[in-house]
């Protein structure tokens, strides 16, 4: 299997930005850049509005659907490929970590809910009233970016922080209700996730999470099931099953290699655990993935 390439800035830009800054109009993006309708990774985060079109957008092994008013937000490390109309019309533009970190010491950039998690849910459905407004925040920084004005880099900044605030309001109004009870149970399970993110090569049991949170095992089990309906070896398992799929396919390594980045000593139980959560062996599932819009 072909390894799935990963494009940082320099492969679209050639501003004086391409460092740490990209942005375009789709039409010209998709012309340009023939080579991202094939799967591939980014090592940048990435914010795409559509304003025109539909299709396809498969994220991390699932497919969204492309319609006027998608917002997709992905982060660094993500695969993904598309599949879409010939009028597909809209806006993109990528950035690094830095770029927005260093501009703004009060928070980062893993502060925004959908970005706050690799397991987020990437798209946001923008409603009449809410796309003429982003709309208008995407083109002005289509237009900076394209401009030589001073205080560039700054501006930049400041538009996608009040665009990333504008989405992150959207993103989050249907999350959880104002009951102070459910509120308070909502980012605890949030902490619980980011916790996951963090360590789950080497902590694998819910009583180690429990720990670290201060709380017991089944507190934290009962907490689980009712934000999400899943349990806390459920959250676990779906982390280390999705950056086991990124390994076995953006990679194409061997399964030993895998469950070794993993924290498996034992190859024989990672495969075990693979198999239980997939339904196949970490080599069938290698074997078997298709890349949906690779021609």
């Amino acid at each position: 299997m072909k390894k799935i390439p990963v494009y940082g800035i320099r492969e679209f830009s050639k501003s004086g930005y391409e460092n740490y800054f990209y942005s375009n109009d789709l039409p010209n993006h998709l012309k340009s850049h023939q080579f991202i309708n094939n799967p591939h990774i980014h090592s940048t985060y990435i914010t795409i509005l559509f304003t025109k079109g539909k299709g396809e957008h498969q994220i991390d092994f699932s497919s969204y659907p492309v319609k006027p008013g998608s917002v997709f937000l992905l982060n660094p490390g993500q695969v993904h490929c598309w599949k879409l109309s010939e009028q597909a019309d809209g806006f993109v533009f990528f950035h690094t970590r830095e770029f927005y970190d260093s501009i703004f010491t009060n928070r980062k950039i893993t502060d925004f809910p959908f970005f706050y998690l690799q397991q987020n849910h990437p798209v946001i459905y923008l409603d009449k009233n809410e796309i003429a407004s982003v709309r208008s925040r995407f083109e002005e920084i289509n237009q900076e970016f394209n401009s030589f004005n001073s205080f560039k880099t700054e501006k930049l900044g400041s538009l996608i922080d009040l665009l990333y605030i504008e989405l992150s309001r959207v993103y989050n109004k249907d999350a959880h209700d104002e009951n102070t009870e459910t509120s308070t149970n909502y980012f605890k399970i949030k902490n619980l996730q980011k916790l996951i993110d963090e360590h789950f090569r080497g902590l694998k049991l819910p009583q180690q999470y429990a720990d670290l949170m201060n709380m017991s095992t089944r507190h934290l089990n009962r907490l689980s099931r009712e934000v999400l309906n899943k349990t806390t070896g459920d959250l676990i398992a779906e982390r280390i099953i999705l950056e086991a799929k990124r390994l076995l396919i953006h990679n194409d390594i061997p399964v030993a290699n895998v469950a070794d980045q993993l924290g498996y000593e034992d190859v024989s139980y990672f495969i075990r655990v693979f198999k239980k959560h997939t339904g196949l062996s970490p080599r069938e599932f290698q074997k078997n993935t298709v890349k949906p819009f690779s021609g």
